[in-house]
């Protein structure tokens, strides 16, 4: 049995690509002798065990300067447990996972994957992993398109998987505390300046001047990186004439509840690389409204599973709501196209395009 290194960027902020990382790995455990590596105890290294995945923790310090003596030391640690393990292949979930791994590879001859989860370009970074990869792994043609040509031979596109099956189990409760004549508009998503709820905010002051039974429901944590975005943003909801509609959840473990709820998933995050939370939405029969941007449109199909706008455009984003909120029948034709557009992008298939590159990578 072939033997990998699976190094994740995060062990406590769980986004889309933990989850991915969290559905790839306890799938492939009985095909690859696997050893995952999280740089600090926490939530993705309590998941893993919890699902028969060997966790060990060494940190991934940031790239500065001043902490010349700390990267060293995780690179010895690295070295260290690869000397141990042997590992045929080391899988890096991240592009600071891509540095320690990459480096570490090619001080001990392993190939090494990167599986790059971002559209937007680092002109510091992005030359060097290139270079230290055997091949990489990008979650859209969005994200394989910030590559130089020169690298583009190393490049493989494998989509997010979501587990239909999870998500649709029919034992999944609606939310105590929405009404049954509200229109739940939804986003979904870590409150920080890329995601573009700010956007949101404004698109929801025409809307709700315009639908009496509009909601707004936000769920997601707060950015601990960037604190006054998140001030901002509650300065806008308090100084809403419709403040009383607008309801930040927070973290929610759980969304498919709210998925159940929700009338119309709304996505403005302008250069989001593939968007697990629209496919989710999607399987639900949701109808999405997103920007046209990053690997979005890649999923949504413009007015068969929603309504793809330019980016920034908070006019047509509430134009865009309100039609599938007064259209019964445009609503129903959406939610319809939606979940069978949801079926494109099951989690076996997801596995299956990881594990071809993990076999070409050692063939070649």
């Amino acid at each position: 049995m072939p033997k990998v290194i699976a190094i994740s960027n995060h062990g406590t902020m769980l986004g889309g690509g933990e989850y991915s990382f969290l559905d790839l790995v306890p799938r492939i455990k009985d095909r690859w002798n696997i050893l995952t590596v999280v740089p600090h105890e926490g939530d993705l290294a309590s998941r893993l065990r919890e699902k028969a995945v060997r966790a060990t923790v060494i940190p991934l310090p940031p790239l500065r300067p001043w902490l010349a003596l700390d990267i060293l030391k995780a690179l010895a640690a690295y070295s260290k447990i690869c000397l141990n393990f042997r590992p045929d292949l080391i899988y890096a979930n991240g592009s600071r996972a891509a540095v320690y791994g990459g480096i570490t590879g090619r001080i001990l001859r392993t190939p090494v994957i990167w599986h790059c989860r971002i559209a937007t370009p680092d002109i510091y970074l992005d030359f060097i992993l290139s270079t230290l990869m055997n091949r990489i792994i990008a979650n859209s043609k969005a994200a394989a398109s910030r590559f130089s040509p020169m690298f583009r031979s190393k490049v493989r596109v494998v989509y997010n998987g979501i587990d239909l099956e999870w998500i649709r189990s029919a034992s999944v409760p609606n939310p105590d505390m929405v009404f049954p004549h509200w229109k739940v508009l939804l986003s979904v998503g870590r409150i920080s300046h890329s995601k573009r709820h700010d956007l949101v905010l404004r698109a929801f002051e025409h809307i709700a001047s315009m639908e009496p039974n509009a909601q707004l429901v936000l769920a997601g944590p707060p950015d601990a990186l960037d604190p006054a975005w998140w001030n901002h943003l509650q300065r806008l909801a308090v100084r809403s004439v419709f403040t009383e509609r607008i309801h930040w959840m927070g973290h929610v473990e759980d969304m498919r509840p709210w998925y159940r709820t929700a009338s119309v998933l709304l996505m403005m995050a302008e250069n989001e690389s593939f968007g697990r939370v629209v496919v989710e939405a999607m399987a639900f029969g949701v109808p999405v409204v997103a920007v046209r941007s990053g690997g979005v449109p890649e999923i949504v199909r413009d007015g068969l599973d929603g309504f793809l706008v330019p980016p920034g455009d908070i006019a047509g984003i509430a134009g865009a709501v309100l039609k599938v909120l007064r259209d019964d029948e445009l609503r129903s034709r959406l939610s319809a196209s939606a979940l069978e557009r949801a079926e494109c992008f099951p989690v076996a298939t997801y596995v299956q395009g990881v594990l071809r590159v993990f076999e070409e990578t050692l063939e070649n």
